[in-house]
């Protein structure tokens, strides 16, 4: 009796002891696991995924960071910074205000709080987070005048509200502060004009953006531009022509040239133009529309579709409009 009495304490002993090192492997393991997801570590793969710009893997971390309390200035901008690429706009513009409390002299900051806000105006058009959006840029370009990117911005809100003397200040403030490219924002000023259907105006700064940098060859096709608007048609020739001249490899002044031919139904000119864009770049949805065209004013019907296919599956909506027309439909 007494001996069978020991067996049983011996054994509920025994069970005790593996109980108990049981949860202790438990612990460990469980210790073991989540050390990888230690607030630390997790941060640190969210800046990995981030600076590899792998953002919808970087917003998954920093949201687990913020949730094991993780906080700072560049958490809540990465974070922002991360859901803005996302286009989670609202999400963006919370953490980067956070960012902004936690540090409210960092430009970088203040320029992607803009840069939220002028993307959702953008795909709301709404003209109050314009608005809204510039607080918030002309802030970060006052923290550093030297932020050419803030500028830019704060002239494409401006205009994009109807605001066209508002951005011309800014650029004007830009051209005076001698950090950045004068042909570029004389440029700039010019499509503001532009924009308000201000032609001839608009082709005094598109000539001062010329003299600026004689290879500007934008600049030459914009003010060509304005010599069509202005009814002078040689003169438009001329810096189409000069464009080509100074970057024979890039298109604009060919696909230029040949819509004027074009107009004139003077296929057989445009069309070797066309080609020769086309030669530059294959996938140009725009010159493989206009040589369609052109094909299909010549009655060259198969070439046209030939044509106008690659330009509507290039992203042209005209050219599906076109083949519809036609009796093809690309679904």
């Amino acid at each position: 009796m007494f001996k069978n009495k020991n067996i049983t304490d011996k054994n509920l002993i025994f069970s005790i002891i593996l109980t108990l090192l049981f949860l202790f492997a438990c612990a460990a393991a469980y210790m073991y696991i989540n050390y990888g997801y230690s607030k630390d570590v997790i941060l640190q793969k969210a800046n990995t995924y981030y600076i590899n710009e792998q953002y919808f893997m970087a917003a998954k971390y920093y949201a687990k960071a913020a949730e094991l309390k993780a906080d700072g200035a560049d958490l809540y901008r990465n974070y922002g910074t991360a859901l803005t690429k996302l286009a989670n706009y609202d999400s963006a513009v919370k953490y980067l205000k956070l960012s902004i409390d936690a540090d409210p002299y960092n430009p970088e900051t203040f320029y992607c709080l803009g840069d939220a806000l002028y993307l959702k105006a953008g795909s709301s058009y709404s003209s109050d987070k314009f608005l809204q959006a510039v607080k918030y840029l002309e802030k970060a370009a006052t923290l550093s005048p030297e932020m050419e990117k803030a500028y830019l911005l704060i002239g494409l809100c401006y205009r994009n509200t109807g605001m066209q003397e508002n951005a011309r200040a800014w650029y004007r403030r830009a051209l005076l502060s001698g950090n950045f490219s004068t042909a570029g924002f004389y440029n700039l000023i010019g499509h503001t004009f532009r924009e308000e259907e201000r032609y001839k105006e608009a082709a005094n700064y598109y000539k001062r953006a010329i003299h600026s940098d004689f290879g500007f060859v934008a600049a030459y096709c914009n003010l060509g531009d304005m010599h069509v608007k202005m009814n002078d048609i040689q003169n438009a020739f001329d810096c189409y022509e000069k464009a080509a001249d100074i970057n024979p490899n890039y298109i604009v002044p060919y696909l230029k040239i040949g819509a004027m031919y074009a107009e004139q139904n003077d296929f057989d000119e445009a069309i070797p133009l066309y080609l020769r864009a086309l030669q530059i770049n294959p996938d140009n949805d725009r010159a493989n529309y206009l040589l369609g065209i052109a094909y299909k004013n010549i009655g060259r019907n198969t070439d046209a579709v030939e044509f106008l296919k690659k330009a509507a599956y290039r992203g042209s909506d005209e050219a599906i409009y076109e083949l519809r027309n036609i009796g093809i439909d690309l679904r």
